[in-house]
């Protein structure tokens, strides 16, 4: 029952009621259309045991990138009686923009027939969860409604925007024990020339340095190759509310995050074992891993990723260090506060090589810079604690990429572990 139900009923008694008060029987002759038309409103109107409807959903892709377009489409087929009219409509979700059709279908079905509800939307990175569609059918007026949700619970992940970095060569300070790309600065197998010692009994022939061999007689020497191994690499994304900085529509946390999701898909593509450590409201955690299931497991734990939500001063000094190996090479990517600057010197203890990238809040605020004395020499103190704090860390030994997000990243990446590299030689 709705509205124009009520509207006629009252419309019906009060027209009996000036008919018996004024003895007319023009007016209560009027009542007639109005009862018919709610009788067979009555007649007709749906029962929710007879209504035997099912509901499917189903997706063009259950996962993409940030701002790429998903099909969404909802198959409903009746299994019982004659459905006429019939209405269905879907819950938006939020950051969800309709690019085609609507979220609302208008169907009649016959028993055994099926109907399709299709939309396509486009939305920011994050994780889309529907329940069910909700159902609304009624007699032939749409006097009578009866309201049902259709069970069809689906996912679909729009993952964060990945750009390719373009490859360059890593050297960490350690690597693991697994074939890979990285000079391991020993001997091994691989193609690139090491030295030359003497020869031992199982040595094969084709390492045999013949020429050595011709100028020293009765004496045979094998050619060595620099072993390539593969390193272990923690990335460290700061998701507290600290982090979410906003100018405009513009996040700072995005930024952060995209940078993450392509330095690990770099990582990954040379063959690394890479794991990733989000300390937020909760510990987010991915185990090390390798390839394209790993790169995967990242993107599909960023997408769900939200900056916290709590304004406590949870410390990075307070990360379990320990599901990281010694050896690691740890990137940690934060805006960085003064609390977090213990954390540093517990990595070097570890033996941990480290790299910062601590992207600058006070650029990225730029727009809503204050205009008096007062609060540009605010923004200037800031300025200067934020670079003592930097320089401390880089004291420690750490590379420190003080990062303005519109820079490209990967030349400043590739810039500080080259100068670490040259620093170990």
């Amino acid at each position: 029952m709705n509205d124009r139900v009520l509207t006629l009923a009252l419309l019906s008694v009060g027209l009996l009621l000036a008919a018996l008060i004024t003895q007319n029987g023009t007016l209560a002759f009027m009542t007639l259309p109005i009862l018919v038309y709610l009788g067979i409103g009555i007649l007709q109107s749906p029962f929710l045991e007879k209504i035997r409807l099912t509901a499917a959903r189903s997706f063009g892709i259950r996962q993409t990138g940030d701002g790429a377009a998903v099909e969404v489409c909802v198959a409903v087929r009746n299994t019982g009686s004659a459905v006429s009219p019939l209405r269905l409509s879907d819950l938006p979700q939020p950051a969800m923009i309709i690019t085609e059709g609507a979220l609302q279908h208008f169907a009649a079905l016959e028993s055994g027939e099926e109907t399709k509800l299709t939309y396509t939307f486009q939305a920011a990175r994050g994780g889309f969860q529907w329940k069910s569609v909700h159902a609304v059918v009624s007699d032939p007026f749409g006097l009578f409604e009866s309201e049902l949700d259709l069970p069809a619970a689906a996912e679909v992940l729009v993952q964060p925007r990945v750009k390719k970095f373009r490859s360059f060569p890593l050297r960490p300070a350690s690597t693991l024990h697994s074939p890979g790309s990285i000079p391991a600065r020993i001997a091994g197998n691989s193609t690139d020339f090491w030295g030359v010692r003497e020869y031992h009994v199982g040595d094969p022939m084709r390492r045999l340095d013949w020429r050595r061999a011709a100028r020293h007689p009765r004496q045979f020497f094998t050619k060595e190759f620099e072993q390539e191994e593969i390193a272990d690499i923690g990335l460290i994304l700061d998701a507290r509310q600290r982090s979410d900085v906003r100018s405009g529509e513009d996040s700072l946390f995005e930024h952060t995050l995209r940078a993450t999701a392509s330095l690990a898909e770099l990582f990954l593509r040379r063959g690394n074992r890479v794991s990733l450590l989000m300390p937020g409201d909760e510990m987010t955690m991915v185990y090390p891993g390798y390839g394209k299931v790993q790169l995967n497991r990242i993107l599909h734990s960023l997408a769900k990723t939200r900056p916290g939500s709590k304004r406590g001063h949870l410390s990075l000094d307070h990360i379990p260090l320990r599901v990281f190996g010694s050896r690691a090479l740890i990137v940690i990517v934060s805006p960085l506060a003064s609390s977090d600057l213990s954390v540093f010197p517990r990595l070097r203890a570890r033996g941990n090589q480290v790299l910062l990238i601590s992207p600058d809040t006070i650029s990225f605020r730029r727009s809503s810079s204050p205009q008096d004395p007062a609060g540009r020499l605010a923004v200037r103190l800031a300025r200067i604690e934020r670079r003592l704090e930097l320089r401390s860390v880089a004291r420690l030994g750490i590379r420190v990429i003080d990062w303005q997000v519109q820079q490209p990243l990967p030349p400043l990446v590739r810039d500080a572990l080259g100068a670490a590299r040259a620093r170990r030689r």
